[in-house]
């Protein structure tokens, strides 16, 4: 159990001597009560492993499936005679890694990541501990963040500033490449990205609806290396408002 990190995954093979239990349901249900006593108990786990009967096991809940198998199998360890809690409280994790306050959250399209944003950083997180697994990237030098969204894969992050939009690579920690615009989002079902332009009268582009401007140009573009896709241009006129879809399958006009 020594060395643990948050970054990694790791197979927990759990043995439960002379019991039987139904795979179709008791099974999970105590794989699911085991995560939440590793993720509860991570910090003093990783430390040493005779935490895990000393920090751990006497303070995990009484009606837990895991101190129910394992503590009557421990009888010299530590006794929590008061305020021990009779369940796992509803709330699955807190994770204390901004300094500001938190302006924005989204999770992956799996849902097995989200990402936390403040005005000044960005932490990714594994969505069944809080663990961060990749960050904390700094934010400040772009001004404030509108909106995010994960690519289809989970790999990259797109973040939605005043008139550009960030592209950042999680697994390799820094940003890939960066799209001007007014609104912009991931396609889920091809992994483009999609980004909105108000035209003036001259055919002029702007990343903000200027006074008189009635054209939409929608522009899409490669999300490996951020280069235009000059086939898939549209234009619509006589437009007061708009919005991209969060999936980027429909573009809404006023």
């Amino acid at each position: 159990m020594e060395g643990m990190s948050p970054g990694h995954f790791f197979v927990i093979h759990l043995m439960l001597a002379g019991q039987s239990l139904n795979p179709d349901n008791e099974l999970t249900l105590f794989i699911h009560d085991a995560v939440r006593f590793v993720s509860t108990f991570f910090i003093p786990i990783s430390q040493r492993a005779p935490h895990v009967y000393i920090s751990a096991l006497p303070f995990a809940p009484e009606e837990s499936l895991v101190a129910r198998n394992f503590c009557p199998r421990f009888p010299n360890t530590l006794a929590v005679t008061q305020g021990k809690p009779s369940q796992w409280p509803t709330v699955e994790f807190t994770a204390e890694h901004h300094k500001d306050p938190v302006r924005h959250m989204v999770f992956s399209v799996d849902e097995r990541t989200f990402a936390s944003i403040s005005p000044q950083t960005m932490y990714v997180c594994d969505s069944e501990t809080g663990h961060c697994i990749s960050g904390p990237f700094e934010l400040s030098t772009y001004g404030e963040v509108y909106n995010a969204c994960f690519s289809p894969d989970g790999k990259y992050i797109l973040l939605k500033f005043l008139s550009t939009a960030v592209v950042w690579d999680i697994e390799m920690g820094e940003e890939k490449f960066q799209i001007k615009g007014y609104d912009f989002t991931f396609i889920l079902y091809d992994g483009r990205i999609a980004s909105t332009y108000w035209v003036d009268e001259d055919g002029n582009l702007h990343s903000s609806k200027v006074e008189g401007s009635t054209r939409l140009l929608v522009k899409f573009w490669d999300s490996s290396n951020g280069a235009l896709i000059p086939n898939r241009l549209l234009e619509v006129n006589d437009v007061a408002a708009t919005q991209i879809s969060p999936d980027g399958r429909f573009l809404t006009i006023g």
